[in-house]
């Protein structure tokens, strides 16, 4: 308000300098036409005529100055009105704007009606009116339909005016025009397109009430500069409120970041010891050709089967959070096809018949197994999922890997229930789902074209309702297709570690005692106790440190063991349930030390332990 305080005198002095320019053009053409009247001594033959012409030529002159003022006058207040004003009191400068135009072409009603992207409804509306008359009460009709408008839409998106001179006159077409004007007594009415980038947004709109009447060409040139702020003004509205949806969601997505790394370590806490004691169990069961409780056996292997699937949960959760890519290496994406197909197996044999359509030769592709693993889950369980149970006979998913020219393509397609054209726009959006609630969290897809996209390469859905659904991913073949695993570096397997363990989890402590017997364990319950040990005792071969512990954490024990013991920092091993804060993922990246993550494999902790282990005896 100060700045436009500042400004009005200066604009008050020049709107008294043209009017008093267009004062004396009109003394000008005055005195023409007073000479051109008395034959003034020396006067030529005819210059009567001459100087008529030149009189009325000032009085056009006069005119089009007076418009282009009027018009400069008009812009400025319109501008003034809507162009600086905050998103959020739009509204309240197009009423004020509406009625600056309105007072200048003497109309009784204006409006802005501004369409929905698809241009068949109403989003908004602002109205303006003089005092005692009625308005349309346009705001109570957002979202109606406009279709029924045809014959004014049309003109409209083809950039014309629709000037009604007299509303008993329209033409047969405009129906539902000829009815609101009964219904509202409009007697005369006119509509200027509201166009951005040739595209209708919407029109504003002036009646007349009181008896039919012509809208003056200079009317509808300032009805056209209005419109022209009005337009700029709403773009503006919509980009601040895009740029507000944006920063909402990246916040929105950092905020789901972090609950979801969490989540992921407090779920992988319990799920560490009990898969790694579901996996002890059945490790000291007699083997298969030895007697044993058969039931026992398919209880333990259904209690594994639901950690790996909590463990495939936990991993969306982490990817959620990921901001560093694994390193790639050259994958056998069809074992990792059939290592998924039959940990799903459960899922799908009460749904659908299994068809794979292998190639004979398929590549390799450059990814992570786990990675391509969670895709290759995410995607297969959706196909089961849309499939209802108890029909599997009926029912098919076919898994498919095609070798193409730099790709591999795989495909999965299932004859269950399709996607409606309206949830397809959606179905990449993170926590979108049509899952009844506890079903599913809207996230595997979105995680799967994030991952695909990391490795460089592409997804697509096609489908049909009540036909099915093909999903089709393209990976990079890799660069050299023969790839062979490096062997973990493990000593004689007879010579036991000394290993300490730190870890808050009772729990993980018992395990570790089981998954570690021939070794030497020393086990603490936190950092506190770790330190204060190992200034009595140093001689060990490992030290297994959980990452995350309250007080003192897996890196101040690090920093502690580094700074007082030199080379002792070497020996750690991090157990981690998920890096889930900027500094634990900045500390990892910036040690060599190695990681266990939880829930971790019974072979795994011991190839590590002897990894760890030789590298200390050497």
């Amino acid at each position: 308000m100060a700045e436009q305080q500042r400004s009005s005198p200066a604009l008050s002095a020049e709107a008294t300098d043209s009017r008093t320019l267009l004062e004396r053009l009109q003394q000008s053409a005055d005195v023409l036409d007073q000479l051109s009247v008395t034959r003034a001594p020396g006067l030529p033959e005819g210059a009567q005529v001459t100087l008529r012409q030149e009189a009325e030529a000032l009085r056009e002159m006069r005119g089009e100055l007076g418009l282009l003022l009027k018009s400069w006058s008009l812009l400025t207040d319109t501008s003034q009105k809507l162009l600086n004003l905050p998103p959020d009191e739009l509204e309240a400068g197009v009423r004020a704007a509406l009625e600056v135009l309105g007072r200048q072409i003497d109309a009784q009603r204006g409006y802005v009606n501004l369409l929905s992207d698809d241009g068949e409804h109403l989003s908004d509306s602002y109205e303006w009116c003089t005092h005692g008359m009625q308005p349309h009460g346009l705001a109570t009709h957002r979202g109606r339909s406009v279709v029924d408008f045809r014959w004014s839409l049309d003109e409209l998106r083809a950039g014309r005016m629709v000037t009604v001179t007299d509303a008993a006159k329209l033409p047969l077409e405009a129906t539902e025009e000829r009815r609101l004007c009964a219904l509202l007594s409009i007697r005369s009415y006119i509509n200027a397109p509201l166009l951005l980038a040739g595209r209708l947004i919407g029109w504003m709109g002036f009646d007349a009430m009181d008896q039919p009447r012509e809208w003056k060409p200079e009317e509808r040139h300032l009805m056209r500069l209005t419109g022209h702020v009005l337009v700029n003004a709403v773009e503006r509205k919509r980009r601040d409120a895009q740029l507000l949806q944006e920063k909402e969601r990246e916040q929105r997505a950092q905020s789901l970041g972090i609950l979801a790394a969490g989540l992921a370590h407090e779920i992988n806490n319990p799920l560490a010891y009990t898969a790694g004691n579901l996996e002890y169990l059945r490790e000291r069961l007699p083997g298969p050709n030895e007697p044993t409780d058969e039931e026992c056996r398919q209880v333990l292997d259904e209690a594994l089967e639901g950690t790996l699937r909590i463990q495939r949960i936990v991993a969306d959760l982490k990817a959620l959070s990921a901001t560093s890519a694994e390193a790639m290496e050259p994958v056998d994406l069809k074992a990792v096809t059939e290592s998924t197909l039959r940990m799903a197996a459960n899922q799908l044999r009460h749904r659908a018949q299994v068809v794979r359509d292998y190639d004979t030769e398929v590549p390799r592709v450059r990814g992570t197994a786990t990675k391509l693993g969670q895709v290759l889950l995410n995607l297969v369980l959706n196909a089961a999922h849309a499939i209802p149970d108890g029909h599997a006979s009926q029912h098919r998913i076919t898994v498919a890997l095609r070798a193409e020219a730099d790709e591999v393509r795989l495909s999965i397609s299932d004859t269950g229930c399709g996607i409606a054209a309206d949830v397809m726009p959606r179905i990449f959006d993170p926590l979108f789902t049509t899952r009844r609630s506890g079903e599913g969290m809207g996230m595997g897809l979105a995680i799967c074209r994030d991952i695909i996209s990391a490795l460089g390469g592409r997804i697509g859905v096609s489908s049909e309702p009540g036909q099915g659904t093909t999903v089709e991913v393209f990976l990079p073949r890799a660069e050299h297709d023969a790839f062979v695993a490096p062997l973990p570096r493990v000593g004689p397997p007879s010579l036991g570690r000394r290993v300490l363990v730190v870890d808050d989890e009772p729990r993980v402590l018992d395990l570790m005692r089981r998954l570690l017997r021939g070794h030497e364990l020393v086990t603490v319950a936190n950092g506190r106790e770790a330190l204060a040990h190992l200034g009595q005792d140093r001689a060990f071969d490992v030290i297994l440190c959980d990452l995350m512990m309250p007080e003192l954490t897996g890196m101040d024990v690090y920093h502690s063991v580094r700074d007082t013991w030199p080379g002792l920092h070497d020996r750690i091993v991090f157990i981690s349930g998920g890096a889930f804060t900027p500094e634990t993922k900045r500390f990892l990246q910036e040690v060599r030390n190695p990681v266990l993550a939880k829930p971790f494999e019974a072979q795994h902790l011991r190839d590590m332990v002897m990894t760890v282990g030789s590298a200390r005896l050497e």
